[in-house]
C-alpha cells in the first residue's frame, strides 16, 4: 500500500485522559472491512494515497456501537475549488469566515492536503441510510501509523457533517510481538474560548478512548467462516480439517526422522562430533518403537496382503471381460457370418453363437 508521505504529529494528541465518558464498541464487520480497504489499496495503488472512510452505527446515550463502514473519496484543495458546489463544502478557515476560493488562496497550510469529497460522501450515506436506517455516520478512519496534520484537517472539515466525529486509527504495520488490535480510537478536543487557560493545551487535539470489542452471535459465526476460508460446510468441512492435520503431522515426524538418519549417518562418517546425551536420546527413542515378530501377527499381515492382490486381481479380471464382451458386441455386428469366428476356439464360437439366439 502506498501510505501518505504526511509527517506523524505527536502533539496533535493531546495527554490527558477522555472526561466525555464516551464508551466505544467495535464489530467484527468495520475492523474487516478496514483490514480489507488496507490489503486491496496495497496490492493496487501507487503513489501518495491517503485512505480514509466512514464510521457507521448507533449512539444511545454515551454508547456508541460502531458496526459498518464505508471507504471516501479525497480530493486535492486544487480541484476541490474548481469544482463548484464542493469547494463550497470545505471552508476550512477559523470560524467558519473561509470560502473556498479564500481556502484555495489561503493555500494548503489551512486546508491541508487532502480535501473531503463531500457529493461522494452525502450519496453514499444516504445510500447507506436508506438500507440501514438505524445507522448513521458517527465518524471516520484512517490508515496511518501515526496521526498526522492532515488528520486534523479532514477531522475538520467532516465535524461540519457529523456531531462530534469519532476518529479511528487503523495501524496497517503494527508491531510482530504487539497482542492488540493495531487500532486507536480518539474523539476531538475543540474547547470553548471561554474555558479557563488550564484547558488551552488540549485545544484542537485528539484525546485517546478506550474502546471493546462487540461481536453477535451472527458475526461470530461470520467471522468463523471467514477465518476458515471457505473450506467446505459440514461433514466435508471436518474430513478436510481432519485430513489437513494428519498431513501436517506426518510431514512433521517425516521431517524429524530425516533430521535423526542425518545425525547419525554424520556421526558415524565422523564429520560430526557425537553427543552421548543426543545419541541415549536417539536409542531411548528406538527401544519405544514396538518390535512385533510373532507368528501370528506375520500370518495376520500375509492374508491381508494376498487379500488386497487378491481384490485387485478381480477387479482388473472383471475389466478385462467387460472389455472382451465388448469387443465382440461390435465384432459380430460388423462380421455376423459364423465363419468370420473361425479363429476362435470352439468354446468361444459356441459362447458367441448361443448367445445371439438368445
Amino acid at each position: 500500500m502506498a501510505e501518505s508521505s504526511s509527517t506523524q504529529d505527536d502533539t496533535l494528541i493531546a495527554t490527558s485522559s477522555s472526561t466525555s465518558g464516551l464508551n466505544i464498541l467495535l464489530h467484527p464487520l468495520p475492523l474487516l472491512n478496514i483490514s480489507e480497504h488496507c490489503n486491496r489499496s496495497r496490492f493496487s495503488s501507487s503513489g501518495d494515497t491517503k485512505l480514509i472512510g466512514a464510521l457507521l452505527g448507533t449512539q444511545l446515550n454515551r454508547d456508541i456501537s460502531i458496526v459498518n463502514s464505508f471507504e471516501l473519496v479525497l480530493l486535492s484543495p486544487d480541484a476541490a475549488t474548481t469544482t463548484g458546489t464542493r469547494g463550497e463544502d470545505v471552508e476550512m478557515g477559523a470560524g467558519g469566515e473561509s470560502s473556498a476560493a479564500g481556502a484555495g488562496a489561503s493555500g494548503i497550510g489551512e486546508m491541508g492536503r487532502y480535501v473531503l469529497d463531500t457529493e461522494f460522501f452525502e450519496t453514499r450515506k444516504e445510500q447507506f441510510k436508506a438500507v440501514f436506517p438505524a445507522q448513521e455516520v458517527v465518524g471516520w478512519y484512517t490508515i496511518a501509523s501515526g496521526v498526522s496534520e492532515d488528520d486534523s484537517h479532514l477531522h475538520q472539515q467532516l465535524a461540519r457533517t457529523i456531531d462530534n466525529p469519532i476518529f479511528l486509527l487503523f495501524d496497517p504495520n503494527p508491531e510482530p510481538t504487539s497482542q492488540d488490535l493495531p487500532i486507536r480510537v480518539f474523539e476531538s478536543s475543540l474547547e470553548d474560548n471561554a474555558l479557563p487557560d488550564s484547558t488551552a493545551k488540549t485545544r484542537g487535539k485528539f484525546v485517546e478512548l478506550e474502546y471493546g470489542v462487540e461481536s453477535g452471535e451472527a458475526e461470530r459465526i461470520a467471522v468463523d467462516g471467514v477465518s476458515r476460508g471457505g473450506m467446505g460446510e459440514g461433514d466435508e468441512n471436518a474430513v478436510v480439517g481432519n485430513l489437513v492435520t494428519q498431513r501436517n503431522a506426518i510431514r512433521m515426524l517425516y521431517e524429524r526422522i530425516a533430521m535423526i538418519a542425518e545425525y547419525i549417518d554424520a556421526v558415524s562418517q565422523k564429520k560430526v562430533a557425537p553427543d552421548h546425551a543426543i545419541l541415549r536420546q536417539i536409542s531411548s527413542l528406538v527401544s519405544t518403537l514396538p518390535t512385533i515378530d510373532a507368528p501370528e501377527f506375520r500370518q495376520e499381515l500375509t492374508t491381508e496382503y494376498e487379500d488386497v492382490q487378491l481384490t485387485t486381481y478381480l477387479a482388473n479380471l472383471t475389466k478385462q471381460i467387460s472389455a472382451l464382451s465388448s469387443y465382440a458386441d461390435r465384432h459380430y455386428a460388423v462380421h455376423p457370418n459364423t465363419s468370420q469366428f473361425e479363429g476362435f476356439g470352439p468354446a468361444v464360437q459356441r459362447g458367441f453363437k448361443g448367445g445371439r439366439r438368445r
